[in-house]
């Protein structure tokens, strides 16, 4: 753990030591193509705020980046200002863009992220995406500093910006303020949403379990039906009692008007903490239902969550009881298994998972991170082998016209590349021979992160009774310990990083990587 804090510590004396340098790459033709110089766009900023902020909208977020700015002139404010709200900016430019702005309005980084999550539109998809980041980031302000700006947080929960409102919801508990925030659970039922979408934003889980009753107390029917699928999703940010979370949502599986909700939390509850008995009885009630729905309506995505369910719970149950209700579940259904990317930190949500041998099977690839990626299954052994010959293969003439994926026998299942915030179903029979297969994202220099493993067992339900984690298939024995954020090190920040050494930790950070 130490040489990891070493590692993010070298990054951010790195950041603080090299000027930021205007670049493009071409990342459709990855290590094959060379860093090249662009010209920066020409933006007239002496315009009124209307003109300017016209002619920043209308650059692609690279071209964006290039545009001249600097904190000594508070004619850069609007260039700072879109960088930051901009969606598809990586973390590190929006946290430019907020020093900038503090800086030059002399402000501090909690007045700055209110003033810009007040324009954030919550009704866009793309906007929401937005608002949770720029949310993150007020977050991880120091409690302190939260706690002095009591009187605006607890102005902004009454916002007219529901993003606005929920984030400044979250800020009050994040700073320990919760009898603040509860109050607006007594008030009305919109202020009990803003309350209820907060709960998930908070980083600190010990605060998140304290408001437990709270959210449980919101389900009751008295409620109206959006504020009861809202407590009931925000129970899924809730570790604590997660067993009695799952006997209190399992009777809310037949309730037409929250059981997507009830369905999504539940998929979020530890295995061993489903009740044996109460999964049994799910299981029937979600096998019944999936044999009385349409043929049509069985690719619909809560259709597919309830059955990601029902297949989670076989596991509790007996074995030969589990292998009944699978045989019933395969004459309706694939055995489906869900990845995701996890944002800005290249690499899959799901280290492993086991599919039958010879048996259909859909993945579906949901890409939450900012760039694209894909999903290779290769045969044992080949991971490397084919992340770097997709890295040649280049984004043409690929393997049935896919992007950065070999023309090669080794490759046996593969999606194309999938963009930001979009998804693509994999569709495929698992291999007659049991083993161990990698699976990949074979866009350049991605694969040394984002890999896992299919396990393909001769009886599926048997592994599950006992599942075996498999080999890492780069030969990695290094644990993964903790996603390290700058908030782990303010003390350590504000302390100047004194007796850090930044020639060690850059050659251990060469190292690791």
């Amino acid at each position: 753990m130490n040489i990891q804090r070493t590692i993010l510590l070298c990054l951010l004396l790195t950041a603080a030591a090299i000027p930021v340098v205007a670049e493009i790459h071409d990342h459709h033709h990855g290590d094959n193509q060379q860093t090249r110089p662009a010209r920066p766009p020409r933006v007239f900023l002496d315009k009124s705020m209307r003109i300017v902020a016209y002619q920043l909208k209308r650059l692609p977020n690279d071209r964006l980046l290039l545009v001249e700015r600097s904190t000594d002139d508070p004619k850069y404010k609007p260039v700072y200002a879109a960088i930051l709200t901009r969606a598809g900016m990586s973390r590190q430019h929006r946290d430019e863009a907020l020093a900038a702005l503090v800086q030059i309005n002399k402000s501090d980084p909690v007045s700055e992220m209110l003033s810009v999550l007040g324009d954030i539109d919550g009704r866009d998809r793309t906007q929401q995406h937005v608002g949770r980041q720029l949310t993150a980031m007020l977050l991880e302000q120091l409690p302190e500093m939260l706690q002095a700006h009591h009187r605006a947080l607890w102005a902004a929960a009454s916002a007219e910006s529901n993003v606005l409102r929920s984030a400044a919801c979250a800020a009050l508990m994040t700073a320990g303020l919760i009898d603040k925030a509860r109050e607006l659970v007594a008030a009305t039922s919109g202020s009990r949403l803003d309350f209820l979408s907060a709960v998930a934003m908070v980083p600190d889980a010990r605060i998140r379990s304290s408001l437990r009753d709270a959210v449980v107390q919101s389900i009751d029917k008295s409620h109206d039906d959006n504020v009861r699928r809202a407590a009931i999703e925000a129970l899924a940010a809730i570790p604590t009692e997660s067993a009695a979370t799952f006997d209190l949502l399992a009777p809310l599986v037949a309730d037409e008007t929250v059981n997507v909700s009830a369905i999504h939390t539940m998929l979020r509850i530890p295995a061993e903490s489903r009740n044996a008995d109460t999964a049994a009885k799910l299981v029937r009630q979600l096998v019944e239902k999936a044999e009385s729905t349409p043929e049509a309506e069985r690719t619909h995505e809560d259709f597919l969550d309830a059955m990601l369910l029902a297949d989670q719970l076989l596991a509790a149950l007996p074995m030969d009881a589990a292998r009944s209700w699978r045989d019933r579940l395969r004459l309706v259904t694939v055995r489906l298994i869900r990845l995701r990317t996890v944002e800005e930190e290249m690499r899959y949500d799901t280290p492993y998972f086991a599919v039958e041998a010879g048996r259909p099977v859909q993945i579906v690839l949901k890409n939450d991170d900012l760039m694209p990626h894909n999903l290779v299954v290769t045969v044992p052994g080949a991971l490397r082998e084919i992340a770097e010959l997709g890295a040649l293969q280049g984004p043409t003439g690929g393997l049935h016209g896919r992007q950065y994926v070999p023309k090669s026998e080794k490759v046996l299942f593969a999606t194309n590349m999938v963009q930001s915030n979009q998804q693509e179903r994999l569709t495929f029979t698992a291999p007659a021979t049991p083993g161990e297969y990698p699976y990949v994202c074979t866009f350049p220099r991605h694969w040394m992160r984002m890999y896992g493993v299919m396990v393909v067992v001769d009886d599926l339900d048997a592994w599950l009774q006992n599942p075996t984690r498999p080999s890492d298939p780069t030969g990695n024995t290094r644990s993964f310990v903790r996603a390290w954020t700058t908030g782990d090190f303010a003390g350590e920040i504000l302390g100047g990083l004194s007796g850090r050494s930044y020639d060690i930790g850059s050659r251990i950070f060469k190292e690791a990587t």
